[in-house]
């Protein structure tokens, strides 16, 4: 049992989300790792502020602007006070983790070329890294003599310790960025100690904050980083905001981002100069709302006991580990220790995105891919996981509830055959049923549920084509899932080549291949008839189109 010192229901009563209901059924919010949910005082300040104190910041002489201007600031101090910065004009608003990276790998980089005039250099990651963590120093890569190396990890999935001193000493990075916790597996890296020796090489640091900031408190003077980084949605607060946080003497040296208004001195044809710290990293008019409700999201968590919090967070996990260990054929890709509360695992023989699309159908909502973290999916030899993030908000019957609905998919999707309702439809001269029978299995279906049902017993009649048909060649970029799909209408009656790894997806090909006339015609309306539109995502979507394209290619 959990301990009750920790008032979870009481807290729960702060988010009124969670009182709401998906599919008939209350919603068990375990996506935390994606985003946070906001309590009612972040919603009533963000709605405070429009009402009554929207005006621009720093350039108006009025009453509004004024009021907007201090409580503006004072979320600053706040963000500051939050991570123990020395001063509040190191905190530098941004849209979130990802362009406070980006802005730091350009600026770096310009004021590392003006120290050593522009020679080569090495900048270390981990592989477990997302890919706001990548791709920026990719990208300097490109244009410039920058080598990215990844550090590779223990089987633990924890940063190999052993394998990091090595390429410090052998490449002696002058960057070394680090997540403080990975997103996709939730370990909680010794970023502390990885500092002290990166500092010892002379690298620059930044901490990828984002997964941390909501789970425990952060120091950013104990670390010793030279930056720190995080969202606001992360951490119960609004999206489109975060915070980068850096040491006074780099941010004065460092040239500026993003050029505009505000961050600016004086400008002329001539020449321009920039303005003092925070706002010479500032350009442009910013999201004032979004930070006051950030201080917001601040300001609730520091009236909570955030040690028992983080307490019952963490029986949560032990919880659902030990819930997780009895499920046959589930592999767990998370590290037991040192984890902030994020559980991703795999069912063999299951794709994550039919699992994570059925759990939807009993109001769970999780999180199923490569959680933007490509390379350590490569790593791990997946294509994807099902990632459960919990957070304080969260309970003991809730992942009752999860842990049931998760068994009766496993089952369902493991069923051998299908008591398959279309079957004395179908013609013997055909493979696939005609495509009324299908529309009319849809419209009939009295719930989501029923259709999702319906489109795993269509998958049934998908056969599988021979390896030479599951080849790259054939595969649809568009898709989430692997779709191969071509048309061989010398191959009757077959006519088509399809395969999913993914049995909804599966699904979706017979329904389309019986259906193509129709949904060639007015994809939207199909889509509307089928009761199907607001369950495919844009990317799901996108994927219903890439098919469509194949199988209404000429034959000639």
């Amino acid at each position: 049992m959990l301990d009750k010192t920790f008032d979870v229901t009481k807290v729960r009563r702060d988010f009124p989300i969670l009182s709401s209901r998906v599919e008939g059924n209350p919603l068990v919010y375990l996506d935390n790792a994606a985003t946070t949910q906001k309590p009612r005082v972040v919603l009533d300040k963000l709605n405070q502020f429009y009402k009554l104190s929207n005006a621009n910041v720093h350039r108006g002489s009025h009453h509004l602007s004024n009021l907007a201007t201090h409580q503006f600031e004072q979320a600053r101090e706040t963000v500051a006070e939050f991570i123990n910065a020395p001063n509040s004009h190191e905190i530098i608003w941004c849209k979130g983790t990802t362009e406070a990276i980006n802005l730091v790998a350009n600026s770096v980089h310009k004021w590392l070329g003006d120290q050593f005039g522009y020679a080569p250099y090495t900048v270390l990651v981990s592989i477990g890294e997302h890919h706001a963590n990548i791709v920026p120093w990719q990208l300097l890569a490109e244009t410039a003599k920058v080598q990215l190396i990844a550090i590779p990890l223990t089987a633990s999935l924890e940063i190999d310790p052993v394998a990091y001193t090595a390429l410090l000493q052998q490449h002696k990075p002058k960057v070394v960025a680090l997540g403080h916790v990975s997103n996709a597996t939730g370990c909680i890296h010794p970023v502390k100690e990885m500092l002290a020796q990166a500092k010892q090489m002379g690298a620059v640091t930044l901490i990828d904050g984002a997964q941390a900031i909501g789970h425990f408190r952060v120091d950013v003077q104990t670390l010793n980083c030279d930056f720190y980084c995080f969202s606001a949605h992360k951490c119960f607060g609004p999206t489109g905001i975060g915070a980068l946080w850096g040491k006074t003497q780099l941010l004065n040296e460092m040239p500026p981002w993003q050029g505009g208004g505000e961050m600016i001195e004086k400008v002329s044809f001539s020449g321009t100069s920039y303005n003092k710290l925070p706002f010479k990293f500032e350009a442009g008019t910013p999201a004032i709302a979004d930070v006051i409700g950030f201080a917001a999201a601040i300001d609730y968590l520091n009236a909570m006991d955030r040690e028992k919090a983080q307490a019952h967070e963490r029986q949560l996990f032990d919880q659902l580990i030990q819930a997780c260990e009895q499920i046959p054929r589930l592999r767990l890709l998370s590290p037991i220790r040192h984890n902030v509360g994020i559980v991703s695992f795999i069912i063999e023989d299951l794709h994550h995105q039919d699992i994570a699309t059925l759990l939807d159908q009993y109001g769970i909502a999780v999180r199923s891919g490569h959680h933007c973290a490509m390379p350590l999916m490569e790593h791990l030899a997946v294509s994807g996981t099902l990632r459960v993030s919990l957070s304080f908000y969260n309970t003991e019957q809730e992942l009752a509830h999860f842990i049931s609905a998760l068994t009766e998919i496993i089952e369902t999707l493991s069923a051998t055959t299908a008591a398959l309702t279309v079957a004395n439809n179908i013609s013997r001269a055909q493979i696939y049923p005609y495509g009324h029978e299908v529309i009319r299995q849809f419209e009939q279906a009295r719930n989501s549920q029923e259709r999702f049902n319906y489109l795993i017993q269509l998958s049934e009649l998908l056969i599988k084509p021979s390896k030479e048909y599951l080849k790259d060649q054939y595969l649809l970029k568009q898709c989430e899932a692997k779709v191969w799909l071509i048309k061989d209408s010398a191959n009757q009656p077959l006519k088509y080549h399809a395969w999913s790894d993914a049995r909804i997806m599966r699904g979706l090909l017979v329904m389309l291949i019986s259906c193509q006339k129709i949904a060639v015609n007015d994809l939207e309306a199909f889509l509307v008839r089928v009761k199907l539109e607001r369950y495919l995502s844009p990317s799901r979507t996108n994927g219903v189109k890439a098919i469509l394209a194949v199988l209404s290619m000429s034959d000639h």
